[in-house]
């Protein structure tokens, strides 16, 4: 009986770098992803607010208040109560 064996020497050299080289690469393109991501989003400078009278503000308050009365009525009473401060500081 005879048998043929092949032996190869020529091993593959490991590359350890190759896990920084990904990580590396992955981070580059995360910041590529955020700076994307970023451009994409709409800038607040774009629309500018008109300033509110001292009364839209008010009724703003009093609406928020209408949203705690059921959930949390001290916290309703207690925004009412600010907005109506607010509006005779301001003479209204």
């Amino acid at each position: 009986m005879s048998s043929t064996t092949l032996q190869s020497q020529s091993y593959a050299p490991a590359r350890p770098q190759a896990v920084g080289d990904a990580l590396r690469e992955l981070a580059a393109a995360a910041g590529r992803v955020l700076k994307a991501t970023l451009a994409a989003l709409p800038s607040h400078s774009d629309s500018p607010r008109a300033a509110l009278t001292p009364a839209q503000e008010a009724s703003r308050v009093r609406d928020l208040a209408g949203t705690y009365v059921k959930t949390d009525p001290g916290f309703a009473g207690d925004l009412y109560a600010a907005a109506d401060r607010y509006e005779r500081a301001h003479g209204l």
